[in-house]
């Protein structure tokens, strides 16, 4: 029961309390502790999740130096724990030894994203470098419906972001074990059709798996192989206890006939598959498993039985008193939903096992894991795969009994004589692939789901299994129909994106969208485009139906070659005759009940600024206007050609705020009642101007800012505007 509250406490005082509360809730749950005995086993383990989080936070997570801290160049040295660009100024993650004069003690990481300058060894992984670096408090973008990076770099304790003056270079490459052992089995791998694949199931590392085979992965729904879960630990486990047990028995074997020897098999088993989970980067799911292992053994060994449901309760204790937040992990929930699942369906089919064939209960726990996670599944990835319980009923026990061993095998064969025993069978495990290949419909999108829903769903399903609780399933249920039934649609909606200093907007109406501006592209590897609006599209199952490039700069039309793949510039015909670098053509369009209408330029004038396309959007009621980043020149010779059609109920504020447009005079005739400025959150221009601000205040218009609020949406059905941001639904206390 302690337990059970203690996972509750670690749950809700993660996501729900803020920092003032936790003394609030730890004192009424006392109080309650004294009138309610029977609970206060419960109460207590509440209280005490909630005490672990907050000791968690401040000795691991909180930042260490405050912002008015970093001020001024601070002197650090620390070792790249990963190369995320490269070129003149390479961009890593730094895990710092030391910043100024505070030591990082050994139970905590810090880390820095930062852009290096000066002298640079070669090969930068690994390398320990000292020099003078300009800090700020990691801060990203926040969006709807896509990767969260300020939550990531909370996970992965990433406090700071700036740039780097590398003075000194102390070690000229700081071989660890884990980075030696990553190194050693990639060269082991090199020359196999699916090395990448290999690699990631012994190491964890996942950045060397290309982007298109992860993709096809998830849409097999086998996506659970790229993580190192308690499937590899398993097989690890298994695998060292029967070598363990075979070894013996061919050196002793008159000692192994007089003699039990199961602990050493077990503390054998327990360390191999230890190193392995260290080995691969400590992932949550592998944690489980190894803990899950020790208990069962612990058990076995001390003659003593642990239900499987108590085994996991346990496990989930451990990690959770370790760490708090690895509640924020996804991976969390996926692991131990699947570990209940298959232990309810053994039990279930326990009467039945005698009659039941290994294929008949295979296929069973594929159709009761499938339906277990899906939920989960549409939540992480807006879809789920319609061929992953016939592909998972062949791939895990192809893996187990055959890919694993024989991996194991050819590392040490290669490592003793340099040959790779396991050529044939990947040639084979390609042909298949390349088979599978053929076959691309594996992925059905049905668009992003509330966490509300998913909270539902799991509540019906535990309510289920009790025949007891089995007629209350229907509250859940109705409950997610109501929220369905209530949840109005918009006529039409307007997302400004958070995608720093750029601009990009997304107009959308039944389905189908137009999108204005495309954001930045980043060391020409990190497009706005792929990495936030086309998932944001695909999440939304939005039809992109016309795209309208301002104007020829890299904050506006970064992710252009993106765009190209994405449809082939079939959505550029329209305003730019397909070439995203041409000036827009002034013409009028229909999408379903919005006219889409561009006005400027009607000449080309003497900067890109001036001859960015303003657009105005209208259902006839509410308008927005998007005028790109022209200048108080543009604006005047717009008011002269176009002032009827300026008044405008949302403006994105022309050139982010800059002082060189939003004149008086153009303000004025727009007369916004929101206006939005899309810009970066350490802007070097120090946007918005203040005399820009000024004159928005002087007409009332209300100010919205993507650096403070993140994504922006207007929702607008009739003469409704209802505004929505980010950073108000995707909040958290430890990230305010």
């Amino acid at each position: 029961m302690i337990c059970c509250g203690l996972i509750s406490g670690c749950l809700i005082s993660v996501f729900y309390l803020g920092q003032w509360q936790w003394l609030v809730c730890s004192g009424v749950l006392l109080f309650l502790c004294g009138y309610f005995k029977t609970f206060s086993s419960v109460l207590a383990g509440f209280i005490l999740g909630i005490f672990v989080t907050i000791c968690h936070y401040w000795l691991v997570y909180a930042p260490p130096l405050a912002e008015k801290g970093l001020e001024q160049d601070i002197e650090v040295v620390g070792t790249v724990s990963k190369v995320i660009g490269t070129g003149a100024n390479p961009y890593v993650t730094l895990e710092l030894a030391s910043i100024g004069q505070y030591t990082v003690p050994w139970y905590r990481r810090v880390r820095a994203n930062v852009s290096l300058s000066g002298a640079l060894p070669d090969d930068l992984q690994g390398a320990t470098l000292a020099g003078m670096v300009t800090l700020k408090p990691f801060r990203s973008r926040k969006n709807f419906s896509v990767f969260d990076a300020e939550l990531y770099a909370f996970r992965h304790q990433i406090f700071y972001k700036g740039r780097m003056s590398v003075e000194d270079v102390r070690y000229e490459h700081s071989e660890r074990l884990r980075t030696t052992y990553r190194t050693w089995v990639s060269q082991a791998l090199d020359g196999l059709h699916f090395s990448w694949f290999y690699y990631v199931i012994l190491t964890g590392d996942k950045s060397a798996v290309p982007q298109a085979d992860k993709a096809y992965f998830q849409s097999l729904g086998l996506s659970h192989l790229l993580a190192i879960s308690g499937l590899h630990v398993a097989i690890v486990f298994a695998l060292s206890f029967a070598l363990c047990k075979l070894v013996l028995a061919l050196i002793w074997s008159r000692l192994a006939q007089h003699h039990n020897y199961q602990l050493g098999y077990f503390t054998f088993a327990l360390l191999l598959s230890g190193v392995y989970v260290w080995l691969s980067g400590m992932q949550v799911s592998a944690q489980r498993a190894w803990l899950m292992a020790l208990l069962g053994a612990c058990c076995f060994l001390f003659a003593r039985h642990l239900s499987p449901a108590r085994t996991l309760i346990y496990a989930l204790t451990v990690i959770l008193i370790a760490n708090p937040f690895a509640v924020l992990n996804l991976g969390l929930y996926f692991s131990f939903f699947a570990v209940a699942t298959i232990f309810m369906v053994f039990r279930s089919t326990a009467r039945d096992s005698e009659r039941l064939s290994r294929v008949k209960l295979l296929l069973y726990l594929q159709c009761a894991l499938f339906a277990a996670l899906l939920p989960l599944t549409l939540y992480s990835y807006h879809g789920f795969s319609m061929s992953s319980i016939p592909i998972n009923l062949v791939v895990i026990p192809l893996l187990s009994v055959v890919i694993f061993p024989l991996l194991l095998m050819h590392l040490l064969i290669v490592m003793a004589t340099g040959w790779a025993v396991l050529a044939v069978p990947d040639a084979m495990l390609n042909s298949a692939y390349q088979w599978l290949n053929a076959f691309p419909y594996h992925w059905w999108h049905t668009g992003a789901i509330a966490p509300e829903l998913v909270i539902l769903s799991y509540l019906a399903l535990l309510l289920c299994l009790s025949t007891l609780t089995r007629p209350f399933a229907w509250v859940p249920v109705s409950a997610a129909l109501m929220v369905n039934l209530t949840e109005r649609t918009p006529d039409w909606q307007v997302d400004v994106f958070d995608v720093g200093h750029g601009t990009a907007v997304l107009v959308s109406a039944q389905g189908n969208g137009v999108l204005i501006d495309l954001g930045a592209s980043y060391f020409s590897r990190y497009s706005l485009f792929e990495n936030v609006i086309k998932p944001y599209l695909q999440a939304h199952r939005i039809t992109l139906v016309h795209t309208v490039i301002s104007h020829d700069d890299s904050d506006h039309n970064g992710g252009l070659a993106d765009l190209y793949r994405y449809d082939g510039g079939r959505s550029l015909e329209q305003f730019h005759q397909g070439d995203g670098k041409a000036l827009c053509s002034l013409k009028a369009v229909i999408m379903e009940n919005l006219t889409i209408e561009s006005l400027w330029p009607v000449e080309p004038m003497n900067s890109d600024n001036n001859n960015s396309c303003v657009v105005r959007i209208s259902d006839g009621t509410t308008r927005l206007l998007l005028p790109g980043d022209i200048e108080q020149v543009a604006e005047h010779a717009l008011l002269v050609r176009q002032r009827e059609k300026m008044p405008a109920d949302i403006l994105i504020a022309p050139h982010h705020g800059s002082n060189t447009s939003s004149s008086m005079a153009f303000v004025s005739a727009v007369a916004p009642r929101w206006v939005v400025f899309s810009r970066g959150y350490y802007s070097p221009w120090r946007l918005p101007h203040e005399d820009v601000v000024e004159r928005y205040q002087s007409i009332y218009s209300r100010m919205l800012d993507t650096a403070e609020e993140g994504q922006i949406r207007f929702k607008i059905t009739g003469t409704e505007v209802q505004l929505e941001t980010a950073r108000d639904r995707k909040s958290f206390w430890f990230l305010r």
